[in-house]
């Protein structure tokens, strides 16, 4: 499975909360949005914190947090992954329009 690219993660300026905030919810909004798989890997933190241009304990923290809501799996020296059991988007289906009743005008 491919690796998640670390140009798909990036900071808003001017987004509100700290930048732990904004590392996890870039992440848990990729794995609810369905773009981010189970099994995939994520940026190391070096590298998505010399990307983001933040200090790699910022990335580390916010890593471990999805860690432990269970968003994320860290193996070893292997790096994070997208947890098998993370939660999901609930798929909701549409229901077709229901028929309009045509009233005659004559």
């Amino acid at each position: 499975m491919a690796a998640i690219p670390v140009e798909t993660l990036y900071l808003t300026p001017g987004a509100t909360g700290s930048l732990q905030q904004q590392i996890r919810g870039m992440v848990t909004e990729g794995i609810l949005a369905g773009r981010f798989r189970p099994g995939q890997k994520l940026p190391s933190s070096r590298g998505l914190a010399a990307h983001l241009g933040v200090s790699r304990i910022t990335v580390t923290l916010a890593y471990a947090d999805l860690v432990s809501s269970d968003y994320l799996t860290s193996t070893g020296r292997s790096g994070y992954f997208v947890s098998e059991t993370a939660p999901r988007a609930r798929n909701f289906r549409r229901r077709a329009p229901k028929p309009r009743a045509w009233i005659s005008r004559h």
